[in-house]
């Protein structure tokens, strides 16, 4: 069969830009597009050839969830690509992310309300309007019910889901941006925090309400039916304490409890994951444009990219339990570049390969992948480049126990490593003038060295 004339333009660009694996997949989980997913323009025939091309290629659909007028269709094109998934081995994936918006639903039942009794809204977010914490429970039962639609028709159609993500970020409870100024001017806020002029406390209390929300209306419905699914949300993973990113939509704010990491304003970052009940980390690792210039002390262009990309990266890979597998979002082109603002040099093909090597050694497991259309294909051709390799190492990613989570504080070689029984496998990449210097690592009381082999892997025996 060859290619359906109604291919959608994204899937066509992916088509096109990838060549079938060289290696076997075995159970690796694909890699996830978000331009992969709307196969409504296409016949069962169609959707099967597309679904199975695009698995050959590394790549799974995603099957994004609507709710409102569009909700039953939805239901029942979701399934239709279920089907399809479970009958070709594949895992049935969704995302949740359009009906779990909006928990604040632009109407004053959800705003805060002033010394008056008068609405307010916080407008320091761009998009929605955002509200009163405190008046979310009775929004409750309207995203439990998008939810509990969908997942009651996968269970009666038969069709298990696998994986469910979402990207529900801006909305809910909040810390950042204007949220803790607006709460202080709110007399419902007040009356529920008695701790307010403490942002620790404010945080924390935010954090666990988001937490409930996403627990209540979004993961145990899921896991009720689909005890094995891995759910989770963008951006929420186990954390050492500390937020080392700035989300596109968050304003640096030095006024807040913050470190200073060169030029870089590190965060406290409250750790909520387990109080959402997810079963799946998701880290964020994007070339964000203010992370260039924040860490001057560095000379070499490329480890001012991967120096902060591989502590968020690690962040996650250290405070993960083990049995809870890590999705990363992952991006190479410079992210989120305002209007007038020069862009800094861009991150190389080369180090931005080196990085997704380095986040599989430390233990991820699952690449996610979101890009607009002009960066498309080469985006996922670089991700799919490092994940076909590293199919051929399936043993050590998926069995083994990363040896080190060191990030080194001056520019030179960065070792990562997987250890099965008495052998490692590594990888080390230099930056600025590292290369000829002698580098150990120690490995349960056992001394290494790694030597300097660029772009390649090492099996070393301890």
């Amino acid at each position: 069969m060859n290619a359906p004339e109604a291919l959608p333009e994204p899937i066509r660009t992916v088509l096109d830009a990838l060549p079938p694996l060289k290696n076997e997949r075995g159970t690796r989980e694909l890699i996830y597009q978000y331009s992969v997913g709307d196969l409504s323009a296409l016949t069962d025939d169609e959707a099967k050839w597309t679904i199975r091309e695009l698995a050959v290629r590394g790549i799974g659909v995603i099957s994004n969830w609507r709710s409102g007028e569009k909700q039953d269709a939805s239901i029942a094109e979701s399934l239709r690509i279920g089907r399809i998934q479970q009958s070709l081995g594949l895992t049935v994936a969704a995302d949740a992310n359009y009906i779990l918006h909006r928990f604040y639903d632009n109407t004053s039942a959800t705003a805060h309300v002033d010394d008056a009794g008068e609405p307010f809204f916080d407008d320091t977010f761009s998009g929605p309007k955002m509200g009163c914490p405190f008046t979310l429970d009775a929004r409750k039962p309207v995203i439990l019910g998008r939810v509990a639609a969908f997942v009651e028709a996968y269970h009666l159609a038969g069709v298990t889901l696998g994986i469910v993500t979402s990207d529900w970020e801006i909305d809910g409870p909040h810390e950042w941006n204007g949220a803790w100024e607006h709460a202080k001017r709110c007399a419902r806020c007040l009356a529920n925090l008695p701790n307010i002029e403490d942002f620790t406390a404010f945080q924390a209390k935010m954090r666990q309400m988001r937490a409930e929300l996403l627990r209540d209306c979004y993961t145990m419905p899921i896991l009720h039916r689909n005890p094995n699914a891995l759910v989770t949300n963008y951006a929420v993973y186990p954390n050492d304490g500390w937020r080392y990113w700035f989300d596109y939509f968050e304003k640096q704010q030095p006024e807040l409890p913050h470190r200073m990491d060169q030029q870089h304003i590190d965060r406290p970052w409250y750790d909520d994951f387990g109080e959402t009940g997810f079963t799946l980390a998701m880290p964020v690792v994007y070339t964000w444009h203010d992370i260039y210039p924040a860490y001057p002390e560095f000379s070499d262009p490329d480890y001012r990219w991967m120096y902060n990309m591989l502590l968020v990266g690690t962040n996650a890979a250290k405070s993960t339990p083990s049995g809870i597998p890590i999705a990363t979002f992952v991006h190479w082109h410079t992210t989120a570049l305002p209007a007038g603002v020069d862009a800094p040099p861009q991150m190389s093909k080369t180090a931005y390969r080196e990085l997704l090597w380095h986040l599989l050694l430390r233990g991820h497991d699952i690449f996610y992948s979101w890009t607009p259309m002009d960066e498309l294909a080469e985006e996922i051709a670089l991700v799919q480049e490092v994940y076909d390799a590293s199919l051929a190492y399936s043993e050590w990613l998926q069995h083994g126990t990363p040896v080190t989570f060191e990030v080194p504080k001056t520019q030179g070689a960065v070792v990562s490593g997987m250890r099965v029984n008495d052998r490692v496998l590594v990888r080390r990449t230099d930056f600025g003038d590292s290369a000829g210097r002698d580098v150990t690592i120690d490995v349960d009381g056992a001394r290494i060295s790694i030597p300097s082999k660029p772009g390649e892997l090492q099996v070393i025996t301890l």
